[in-house]
């Protein structure tokens, strides 16, 4: 078995939409921080190819997938004001999709030991129905449920770090048991998309298994660590998931203006290693990270520098943090274990 791939296809800076926030500079930036500090020599850098339309409408509905086509094709155009489109953008949503299909497919194989998936156009606020926040398709609900109803792949846990609730994951897993379904984000109360509360918490028979968790203005790496360790890890323990896909937003970091958390590398890092040790403990080591937001390039590029550190086993930081918590922290625990 191989140690680490990095899933990445030259195709995806072709979405380039002037003056947006989710620019093909994310990308660019990481590579060259990943060559400037030879993170490229210890992994191999694997191209998807583009997810086929069956792969998209295991999630999304015919009518979304033929809107963003159909807008694509015409050169340009929008589905809101945050969600753009060039000629390229429906090519290169199916190739994230792709990215990250292979990438649990290469770890679920044997093949890599996990896989960090370099992708964009991002993917967790996309729902069944509806693009949106810079999303088009669901890029990890895709692999998800191509492990589910491909390679019958029974149990799979999604944990979601971007500063914005997961609300297309959410969405579009809600009523469902087999997939666990963690976001841990920005309150929502004052802040896009504007859900994402404790109290959804699934439906039906998903009831127990979408798990919201909203973080105070100004949580930090000690309040993530707390609420991981204490809360998220003993019920994905629970759970006893077979597979781990976690959608990496890196817009909590305290240097990224378009959230108010404070993260920094060293926050990510520790979350990550968190869950190389999980993984291995659960599922083999069946773990991919698939990239989500994260718009200041410098705290990016450190981030996920840092994130694939720990993949390859080389991380500095080890897996707990040390400082103070925030109050509000507390209480969010103390909630969750009374409604969960």
């Amino acid at each position: 078995m191989n140690g680490t791939a990095l899933i990445y296809h030259k195709d995806y800076l072709l979405h380039d939409i002037p003056f947006h926030p989710e620019r093909k500079e994310r990308l660019i930036a990481t590579l060259n921080y990943f060559e400037k500090t030879g993170v490229l020599k210890r992994v191999d850098i694997i191209t998807p190819n583009i997810a086929e339309e069956k792969d998209i409408l295991r999630v999304h509905s015919k009518n979304l997938l033929e809107k963003i086509k159909e807008i694509s094709l015409k050169g340009r155009g929008s589905i809101d004001v945050d969600t753009l489109l060039n000629s390229h953008t429906y090519k290169v949503a199916l190739l994230a999709a792709g990215g990250v299909i292979l990438a649990a497919d290469l770890v679920l194989r044997g093949e890599y030991k996990n896989s960090f998936a370099l992708i964009r156009p991002p993917g967790h606020h996309a729902t069944i129905e509806h693009a949106m926040g810079f999303c088009y398709f669901n890029n990890v609900a895709i692999a998800v449920n191509y492990l589910r109803e491909v390679c019958n792949i029974k149990r799979v846990c999604i944990m979601d770090w971007d500063a914005h609730a997961a609300n297309g994951t959410m969405d579009i897993f809600y009523k469902t048991r087999d997939v666990f379904n963690i976001s841990i984000h920005q309150d929502p109360s004052f802040f896009y998309p504007g859900t994402g509360f404790i109290e959804q918490s699934g439906e039906g028979e998903g009831k127990g298994y979408t798990i919201n968790i909203p973080m105070e203005e100004g949580a930090s790496n000690n309040d993530y660590y707390c609420l991981l360790k204490e809360f998220v890890i003993p019920k994905i323990k629970e759970f006893n998931p077979e597979f781990i896909i976690i959608s990496s937003g890196c817009d909590s970091h305290k240097d990224d203006n378009i959230s108010s958390l404070c993260l920094n590398e060293e926050g990510y890092a520790v979350m990550s290693n968190l869950f190389v040790t999980l993984s291995e403990e659960l599922c083999q080591g069946r773990l991919v990270i698939a990239l989500e937001g994260g718009y200041n390039l410098e705290a990016l590029v450190h981030s996920n520098y840092e994130i694939v550190r720990s993949l390859l086993g080389e991380s500095e930081y080890g897996n707990k943090t040390k400082g103070d918590i925030l109050n509000s922290t507390y209480n969010t625990l103390k909630k969750l274990q009374n409604i969960f």
